[in-house]
């Protein structure tokens, strides 16, 4: 019988590689700044001037500033891409509305205002071609195999959140037992990477605000909300249809004993496919969660216990006890 393992980017870091969200907004910085200072300025993160590190006052000034800009947006950075500061973004429309009446009405001027939002938060389309470039200079030559059952295993499958490929290159496995749910890199997947939100609600919050400002003819309005629309559209992950690409990887676990989670925080983006493992498998099996830290227990067995896991069958273990 067959087991299923879900992997999730601490997989990745227990083998050495540089693969957080942080270590990403690290390559925007060196390679893609000025999509970076833009994606930042979107989240309340002005630019920031980096001077030299030799000076105390300078250092502990970028120490504050990048634990904030962790804390606040990269840490959890699917989460946050759907809490832009949209009350700063409404408030330019309102500006920018204000400086356009002085010539008198504000009638006609939808196309005119839906053009400069276009300028303005088109750059946003880029994120997901900036993480594929990202994920292929990733280097895994000095990765080793820390999981023996791993290595060339033929009888398990694998669920993996990362665009890596230390599954196939590390271990040997083949590639038609893991499923890169979210993408990856040739020639192992097909699907280039995607990294994104899953807060639909705060696509259909802007959708009814638009709709309500163009029932009243409020031209302004409705092109500021239907631009902060469009820019939650463009970074939206479809769960449900990730899940429909990979339906028959879903269905090859209808015999599988159990799941073991390992190195994933799982976030509220990602349940829905934990979801989709307990509605594919069978209905009675072990789920095993390898918990990093101690503190995150109790979070994670809840959200497995709100998808309708028995907590019989859940068991806590220590990230330690998972290598080899």
């Amino acid at each position: 019988m067959s087991k299923l393992y879900i992997i999730g980017n601490g997989f990745d870091r227990g083998h050495g590689l540089k693969t957080s969200y942080w270590n990403f907004r690290e390559y925007l910085e060196k390679y893609e700044e000025d999509f970076l200072v833009q994606m930042e300025r979107m989240y309340d993160f002005a630019p920031f001037e980096r001077k030299d590190n030799r000076n105390q006052k300078n250092k502990k000034r970028q120490k504050w500033r990048d634990d904030a800009l962790y804390q606040y947006l990269w840490q959890s950075f699917e989460f946050e891409l759907s809490h832009a500061n949209e009350v700063e973004m409404e408030e330019r429309s309102q500006s920018l509305l204000e400086v356009m009446d002085l010539d008198g009405g504000l009638i006609g001027i939808e196309d005119t205002m839906d053009d400069y939002w276009e300028e303005e938060y088109q750059f946003i389309e880029k994120l997901n071609h900036f993480v594929w470039k990202w994920a292929k200079q990733i280097r895994l030559n000095k990765a080793y195999p820390r999981k023996t059952c791993f290595i060339q295993n033929i009888e398990d499958y694998f669920l993996t959140f990362n665009y890596t490929s230390v599954l196939e290159r590390v271990y040997q496995i083949s590639s038609d037992r893991i499923c890169h749910i979210h993408g990856g890199l040739t020639p192992y997947c097909k699907e280039k990477p995607i990294l994104g939100h899953g807060n639909v609600d705060i696509i259909d919050v802007y959708q009814e605000k638009a709709k309500r400002a163009d029932d009243e003819f409020d031209e302004g309005s409705k092109s500021i909300y239907h631009a902060i629309t469009k820019f939650y559209e463009r970074i939206f992950k479809d769960t449900n249809q990730q899940i429909n690409k990979h339906r028959d990887f879903f269905r090859n676990l209808a015999d599988i004993t159990s799941v073991n989670i390992i190195g994933h925080s799982m976030s509220e983006v990602d349940l829905p496919y934990f979801q989709a493992v307990q509605l594919y498998s069978l209905e009675k099996m072990t789920w095993n969660i390898y918990y990093f830290n101690k503190d995150e227990q109790d979070s994670m067995k809840e959200r497995l216990l709100s998808i309708g896991v028995m907590k019989e069958e859940i068991y806590m273990r220590d990230v330690k006890e998972f290598w080899d």
